[in-house]
């Protein structure tokens, strides 16, 4: 049963197309609230001039990831919505951020902050992620629990319709969160594209690969932690990327990342972690002083408010939480501020 205390949870599988349409039946309310609630956020002149601007995104992705698309036209077809109403959902943070750099608003995020961790522990690495958002997402989001006729099964946290967005399979976890730069190309994948193409992946090195193989429309920040122990943490911006591993942030069997590019080369400049972001310099003082071992521990410091690390705005805030288990194939995840929400557990399907 479905309450206001937690996200809905749809279960789909089969074929790209089929899952799309099961997923675009089953949330076919959230689905359409959330393209209300874009043209909303961005305007609806600019939502009406995305969808020519996101043309050669389209393109691009009908020819390096077909099925996504597929996906995406059985979204519609299940939602009895159009197809261009979907793809504009998938770009939520690329409209976003191509909104910023097309006005010239400088000095703005584009969108709240978010928060990513990794730790590893005795029983496998533990991921954790805030994310923060508006708090018109509120009614909009959904947890999505796929088993593919090919690939891994997943599970993941989004907005109603998106296809991909931080998440858990039996492989890996992933965590992810904008990077405060205004760059922005018209010819790659959306975020939540690659942010399925990487929960697609077997291992850390394999997402690597996959970044390096794919154009992303926008900057993001991927942190992954694969079922061996692995942790990498990738900037994106749309022309390059850079890895970044627990030793180059100084940190033994953690790695830690909110909004700010912390690789000196993508910066630009010399970057000191405990200053560059109070979000970020708080959860490096808790790791400190207390390493987490366990969920409940990673929960602590995702619900921490003396950095603004569990966020509580006028009209923004901690729209989602979860802490994944990698070994254990599960994620635990909260509807709103990870402090008060109440946890829910899915388990990766392993159905085919």
């Amino acid at each position: 049963m479905i309450t206001q205390d937690r996200y809905p949870q749809i279960d789909i599988g089969g074929s790209y197309r089929a899952m799309g349409f099961s997923h675009g039946r089953q949330l076919r309310d959230r689905i359409h609230l959330t393209a209300q609630e874009m043209r909303q956020e961005v305007g609806a002149e600019i939502y009406e001039v995305a969808w020519k601007l996101l043309q050669p995104s389209l393109s691009y992705s009908i020819e390096h990831a077909p099925y996504l698309v597929e996906e995406m036209e059985g979204i519609a077809a299940g939602a009895e919505i159009d197809f261009s109403h979907v793809y504009r959902i998938n770009a939520h943070l690329d409209l976003a951020v191509w909104k910023h750099r097309t006005l010239g608003l400088q000095g703005e995020e584009p969108i709240p902050g978010c928060s990513s961790h990794a730790v590893k522990t005795s029983t496998g690495v533990i991921l954790g992620w805030n994310g923060d958002d508006s708090r018109r997402w509120l009614d909009c989001g959904a947890v999505i629990r796929g088993a593919p006729a090919v690939g891994a099964p997943f599970v993941y946290w989004s907005l109603a319709g998106s296809v991909g967005r931080p998440g858990v399979t039996p492989h890996l976890a992933l965590g992810a969160n904008s990077i405060g730069s205004a760059s922005w190309r018209s010819d790659g994948v959306l975020y939540p594209m690659m942010a399925r193409l990487l929960l697609g992946c077997n291992s850390t090195p394999d997402a690597i690969r996959t970044v390096d193989r794919y154009a992303s429309c926008s900057p993001m920040n991927y942190l992954l932690a694969d079922a061996d122990g692995n942790v990498v943490n990738i900037e994106v911006e749309p022309y390059r990327f850079a890895e970044l591993r627990p030793k180059d942030q100084g940190t033994e069997g953690y790695f830690l990342h909110t909004n700010s590019l912390l690789d000196t080369v993508l910066a630009g400049q010399e970057v000191d972690p405990d200053t560059i972001c109070p979000r970020l310099s708080a959860a490096r003082r808790l790791y400190r002083e207390s390493l987490p071992t366990n969920p409940a521990s990673v929960w602590a410091v995702l619900s921490d408010h003396t950095g603004g690390i569990c966020v509580h705005g006028e009209e923004s805030q901690t729209v989602v939480s979860f802490v994944a288990e990698v070994r254990a194939g599960r994620v635990h995840v909260v509807k709103g501020n990870p402090c008060s929400g109440q946890v829910r557990t899915y388990a990766v399907s392993r159905d085919r």
